[in-house]
């Protein structure tokens, strides 16, 4: 609860800052709606063409794409921004700032911004969510509604996971910037490869976006499983939760690895 309230605090003294130049902050969020909304042109644009892809209506996509959207803005609103820029406050020494505050560097880091430019996506992407809900009508009885609430928490910890594993990979590397967005950047990252079923890659890909970038398991499997599609090794569309506990023990395991690891500019 206390990092709750002190996450509130550090919100309005964030929002504040950015209120000085409230023009810059308007056109920021334009910018960010103007771009989400191109992706679900592109989305329209695509089943304008086609009827159905590797067997999924236009409106099972939808819903497959805006759960994993769901899950990876909430997890942007945390854990983007932190990991993206820890490899600049490394390589300046910034980062020795951290360890002297009374809580945590991970938390600190989380808890003193908040990624506003996310809340278009995350708009756009209830929006799309509802709606392709009320076109699949699909009937919620408590076990689905207990298991696509524990897949959204899945990815949600899937999306973070990796995300700190990429800025973690800062106190090694120093720079980590590109590995962060190749991986979670969602305009060109391999993050991209998730918003449509994985049947339309190559088997490389599929084994690549399923036990080694698990990111098929923030979307596809689970709403797979949920609308009773036929997918490969089907025992496998269960495992978001297990997926999830493993690579956020590993994600954790690293920062912890590399805290100790960092040393600063001057020592």
């Amino acid at each position: 609860m206390k990092y709750i309230k002190l996450y509130l605090r550090f919100v309005i003294v964030y929002m504040k800052g950015k209120l000085e130049y409230h023009f810059a902050l308007l056109l920021e969020l334009i910018a960010n709606t103007i771009l989400i909304g191109i992706f679900f042109a592109g989305f329209w644009v695509i089943f304008y063409n086609f009827e159905s892809i590797a067997g999924w209506s236009k409106y099972e996509v939808l819903f497959m794409f805006t759960t994993s959207w769901l899950a990876y803005s909430f997890s942007c609103f945390f854990f983007w921004s932190p990991m993206r820029d820890i490899g600049e406050l490394v390589r300046t020494g910034k980062f020795d700032l951290y360890l002297t505050r009374p809580i945590s560097p991970f938390v600190y880091l989380v808890l003193q911004q908040f990624q506003y430019t996310f809340l278009p996506r995350l708009f756009f992407s209830v929006a799309f969510w509802i709606y392709s809900m009320k076109k699949l009508q699909i009937d919620w009885t408590w076990e689905r509604v207990a298991f696509y609430f524990v897949s959204i928490i899945a990815a949600f910890v899937i999306f973070s996971s990796i995300t700190v594993i990429t800025g973690t990979i800062s106190f090694w590397t120093i720079k980590s910037e590109e590995i962060v967005s190749l991986l979670t950047d969602n305009n060109y990252g391999l993050k991209n490869f998730c918003d449509y079923p994985i049947q339309i890659y190559g088997k490389g890909m599929q084994v690549l976006l399923t036990f080694v970038v698990p990111y098929a398991f923030t979307g596809y499997y689970p709403v797979a499983m949920l609308l009773g599609k036929n997918v490969p090794n089907s025992y496998v569309g269960n495992l978001s939760p297990v997926i999830a506990m493993v690579i956020g023990v590993i994600s954790y395991c690293l920062w912890h690895i590399g805290l100790k690891r960092y040393n600063s500019t001057g020592a």
